[in-house]
């Protein structure tokens, strides 16, 4: 007899799809067509909630809102050489890599050795109160997720938490 085991990520990638799907009815989206140039980026929103909160990031929700109940999709652009440290987030995520090339891995504790690059066109998941931490080397990169808010950030280590930081 065959032990049970967990979902494959094939199925967890499917039930992701259907609450999204399910999700995306309580939201209204306005009609949008955005080229990379029509992409409102900030200056500077490194402290903004569900993010990683580095000095240069970048981030803009693009669909939804990301602070209240229901499907949102954020963009962020992080710099060349930006290490994100060990964080989680109460929501989850389903990612891809738009540009550069993003490091990323799960745990609490940074072991670089566990870091994989995921290049352009790469698909990663951020699920809801795992531990996850990531970096940028020799070029910037934009990533795209989509979750279902409301987002937030905790991080691992208080000291890491610039909101803790005067």
């Amino acid at each position: 007899m065959s032990k049970m085991r967990g979902p494959t990520p094939a199925f967890s990638t499917l039930i992701f799809g259907l609450l999204c799907s399910a999700s995306a009815l309580a939201v209204e989206f306005a009609p949008a067509l955005m080229t990379p140039e029509d992409i409102p980026w900030p200056q500077r929103s490194e402290r903004v909630e569900g993010t990683g909160m580095r000095q240069g990031l970048q981030i803009v929700v693009v669909a939804g809102d990301a602070k209240a109940e229901g499907l949102y999709t954020m963009m962020f652009k992080l710099p060349a050489n930006t290490k994100v440290p060990p964080h989680s987030h109460p929501d989850r995520r389903s990612c891809f890599v738009l540009s550069g090339t993003f490091y990323f891995a799960y745990g609490e504790v940074r072991d670089d050795s566990l870091l994989k690059a995921l290049p352009a066109g790469s698909h990663y998941t951020e699920p809801g109160g795992m531990s996850h931490f990531a970096e940028t080397r020799d070029e910037p990169a934009i990533a795209e997720c989509t979750g279902i808010g409301p987002t937030g950030t905790t991080f691992v280590n208080f000291a890491d938490d610039p909101r803790r930081q005067q």
